[in-house]
């Protein structure tokens, strides 16, 4: 989630409470119910889409981005990464991490 930090300071944990249950419901309205929704810690999620091409999981989160940002009055943001599981759990998770900090990066410059 981007700046989540300056939603729970200024608006109050349970308004950051109930924008994280947003995300998790907007996610889970566009994956499959085969897909897998997992909290990271904080504001991280990882989300596994099962038998899904890098370029499918694009429009998906496109398409996710969009919805979310009207979820909520306050328009929250969330940066992504996403890439195939190569075959190390922690190996891949760092490329996504990597991705989704560069999208992060990219918002504010």
């Amino acid at each position: 989630m981007d700046k989540f930090k300056n939603i729970n300071d200024t608006y109050g944990h349970d308004v950051g409470d109930e924008i994280l249950r947003m995300l998790v419901i907007t996610i889970k309205k566009n994956v499959r119910s085969s897909d897998a929704v997992i909290r990271m810690g904080g504001d991280e999620f990882l989300v596994v889409l099962r038998d899904c091409p890098v370029e499918k999981a694009n429009e998906i989160f496109t398409h996710i981005v969009e919805d979310f940002e009207s979820s909520h009055e306050l328009r929250p943001v969330f940066s992504y990464g996403i890439v195939k599981f190569n075959g190390i759990l922690e190996k891949t998770l760092r490329a996504v991490d990597d991705l989704m900090y560069k999208m992060k990066e990219g918002k504010r410059s």
